[in-house]
C-alpha cells in the first residue's frame, strides 16, 4: 500500500475509510448539538445520500455547496459526496449576499443545501448568481423565496448499498475557502489523501486511541471542524462531538457531558473562557489536550493561565488551510517556550527575505514551506491558477507569514503581513472588506488593518477617505451599510476618518505597516456607539 511519510495508512480514501470504520457499528462516531450518529449509520446512512445524488445528476467531479450549520447532516453530504467521487464545499454560514453569491459562482457547485434559518440570505443573494442550482432546504422549504426548492429528506431513503465509483487517493473531495489577501477568498482544492495526512498529524499531536473523545471548537466550513470534528475522529475511531457554534456558558458543561479528552480551543475562546468567574468544576473533567491553537491568537500568558486553571495541556501549532492542517506543532514531548514547534518531517520550513533568499537563524523573514509528502497539501486554488503559481513560487508554498527558526529548526510566528486580518478564527481578506467599503458613494478611498483585541486575535479598524467635498458621515451608517454586503466578522469594529494615507515610496502603495502601528487611537467604537481614545 501506498505510505504517507513513513505511515501505512488505514485507507486512501474518505469513500474506503468510512466503509472501514462501518465496522465500529453502534459505537458513536459523531454527536452533533445532541444528534449521535454511529459508525454505522455514517456508513448505510451517508450510501443513501450517495446513491440520491446519483439519482439527481450529480456525478463524479460535480460540486455539492451546503451553507449549513454543524449537523449530522452536514457529514452525511460529505460522505455520500466522497462515494461518488462528487466534491463537497461546505460555506460560511456568516455569509451574506454578495459574498454568499461570490462562492456560489466561484466553486462552481450545481447543487446547494442550505439551512432554514439561512434561507434569507440566500434570498438576497440570488440576482447576483450565474447559474440555476438544484435547492435543498433542511427544515421549511418555504422558507427559500422563488424556484424550486425540496426538502432535504429527499436526499435519503435511497439505497443503503455502497454505490460504484472509482475513487482515487488523489481525487478532490473538498473545497475549503480561506482568507485572501490581495483578492476575494480563495477555494482551495483538497483530495482524500490530503485529509488522511492530516488525520494522522492528528494522531500523531494528540496521541489519541480510540478511546477518545474530541470535541471541535469549529464549523464543517473551516478545516479545523472538518479535520478535528470529523475526519481527525473517523480515522482514529474515536468519537467527535461537535455543537451548532462556541459558547462560552455551555462549553465546559459539554465537554464533562460528553467526556472530551481532546478538544481544540482558538484563542478567542480560550479568553472567553478565562474571563469567567473561577470554579471548583474547572478541573473535573477528562479533557487532558488542546490542539490548534494557532500561532498569534492569543498572548503566552492567557495561554498558560488555562493550562494551569484548567489542567490541560495545550499545544501550539503553525497551521494553513493550503498546506494541510497541523503542518507544524509542538508535541507533548518536544516544547520549547514561545515556539509553535517543529514540521516533524512533514515539510520543510525555510526564513527567507523579500527576494526568497534564506536568512540566518533568528531572524525575521517571510515563512516558507515545502511538503515531503506527495498529494497531501492542496491540489490548487480553483479558478485561479496565477494565484497557485505565485504561492508555489520558486516550489516553495509562500506563507505570507513572517517568522523566524532556531538553530534547532523550531519554528517562532512574528506576526502577518498587512494584508490580512486574523479575527475571531477567521482570516479576513483587507481586499474584499475595503471592497465593501469603498463602494459606499461617501467614500473615495480607505484601508483596513489589524489592531489588538481584548480576547486575543484583532479586531479590524478602517481608515475612510471621504470624497471631497462630502459631508461627514455617521459611522453607525456606514457600519450598517456594511453589514448588508459582507459576513459580520468582516465589518469594522473601529472607524477612523482621514484625508489621506501613509505611502510607500516605491510603488506608492498605502503604507500598512505605519497604519498597524497606530494601534486603536482615537476612532469611532462601533461596539460602544462613541468616540475612544485622545
Amino acid at each position: 500500500m501506498l505510505k504517507i511519510l513513513d505511515y501505512e495508512p488505514h485507507a486512501l480514501t474518505l469513500r474506503d475509510l468510512v466503509q472501514l470504520r462501518s465496522a465500529n457499528g453502534k459505537k458513536p462516531f459523531l454527536i452533533c448539538r445532541d444528534e449521535v450518529l454511529t459508525y454505522a449509520e455514517a456508513h448505510s446512512r451517508s450510501n443513501e445520500v450517495a446513491n440520491r445524488l446519483l439519482e439527481f445528476g450529480i456525478r463524479k467531479g460535480d460540486v455539492v455547496a451546503t451553507f449549513m450549520y454543524n449537523s449530522v447532516a452536514q457529514a452525511l453530504i460529505w460522505f455520500g459526496c466522497a462515494k461518488i467521487g462528487a466534491i463537497y464545499a461546505p460555506l460560511n454560514v456568516s455569509l451574506v449576499k454578495d459574498d454568499l453569491a461570490y462562492s456560489l459562482n466561484d466553486s462552481g457547485a450545481t447543487m446547494l443545501i442550505l439551512d432554514e434559518e439561512l434561507a434569507p440570505a440566500y434570498n438576497a443573494c440570488q440576482a447576483g448568481l450565474k447559474r440555476s442550482l438544484q435547492l435543498f432546504v433542511y427544515g421549511a422549504v418555504s422558507a427559500v423565496q422563488g424556484g424550486k426548492a425540496l426538502p432535504f429528506d429527499r436526499l435519503l431513503g435511497a439505497s443503503s448499498q455502497m454505490p460504484d465509483a472509482e475513487v482515487r487517493p488523489t481525487d478532490p473531495a473538498a473545497i475549503i475557502y480561506t482568507g485572501g489577501s490581495t483578492s476575494m477568498p480563495k477555494a482551495v482544492l483538497a483530495s482524500h489523501l490530503y485529509f488522511m495526512a492530516a488525520a494522522i498529524r492528528y494522531g500523531e499531536i494528540a496521541q489519541v486511541t480510540s478511546d477518545d473523545v474530541g470535541f471541535a471548537n469549529s464549523h464543517f466550513f473551516h478545516i479545523g471542524g472538518q479535520q478535528f470534528g470529523v475526519t481527525g475522529p473517523l480515522y482514529h475511531g474515536m468519537t467527535g462531538v461537535m455543537e451548532k457554534w462556541f459558547s462560552v456558558t455551555r462549553y465546559l458543561d459539554t465537554a464533562r457531558k460528553y467526556g472530551a479528552t481532546v478538544i481544540d480551543p482558538i484563542g478567542t475562546m480560550i479568553a472567553a473562557l478565562m474571563n469567567r468567574p473561577g470554579s471548583p468544576l474547572d478541573r473535573e473533567h477528562r479533557m487532558r489536550v488542546g490542539i490548534g491553537i494557532a500561532s498569534g491568537q492569543i498572548r503566552r500568558e492567557v495561554r498558560d493561565g488555562f493550562e494551569q486553571r484548567f489542567g490541560v495541556t495545550l499545544l501550539e501549532v503553525y497551521s494553513m488551510t493550503e498546506m494541510g492542517v497541523l503542518i507544524c506543532s509542538e508535541r507533548m514531548h518536544d516544547r520549547r517556550a514561545g515556539s509553535c514547534g517543529r514540521t516533524h518531517g512533514w515539510a520543510d520550513v525555510r526564513i527567507v527575505d523579500p527576494d526568497d533568499n534564506p536568512v540566518p537563524p533568528g531572524t525575521p523573514g517571510q515563512i516558507l514551506l515545502r511538503p515531503n509528502t506527495f498529494n497531501t497539501t492542496m491540489m490548487r486554488y480553483v479558478n485561479k491558477p496565477e494565484e497557485t503559481i505565485a504561492a508555489w513560487k520558486n516550489f516553495w508554498y509562500h506563507s505570507g507569514d513572517i517568522g523566524r527558526l532556531d538553530e534547532d529548526g523550531y519554528l517562532y510566528f512574528v506576526g502577518r503581513e498587512a494584508h490580512w486580518v486574523r479575527r475571531r478564527g477567521e482570516n479576513v481578506s483587507a481586499f474584499e472588506v475595503e471592497k465593501a467599503i469603498t463602494s459606499h458613494p461617501a467614500v473615495l478611498d480607505c484601508a483596513i488593518v489589524g489592531v489588538p483585541s481584548e480576547l486575543g486575535e484583532e479586531d479590524i479598524k478602517a481608515y475612510v477617505h471621504l470624497k471631497p467635498g462630502q459631508a461627514s458621515v455617521d459611522p453607525m451608517v456606514l457600519i450598517d451599510y456594511w453589514k448588508e454586503r459582507i459576513a459580520f466578522f468582516k465589518v469594522p469594529r473601529y472607524v477612523e476618518f482621514v484625508d489621506g494615507f501613509p505611502r510607500t515610496m516605491t510603488k506608492n502603495e498605502i503604507a500598512r505597516h505605519e497604519l498597524r502601528a497606530r494601534g486603536i487611537g482615537r476612532c469611532w467604537d462601533s461596539t460602544t456607539k462613541v468616540m475612544i481614545g485622545t
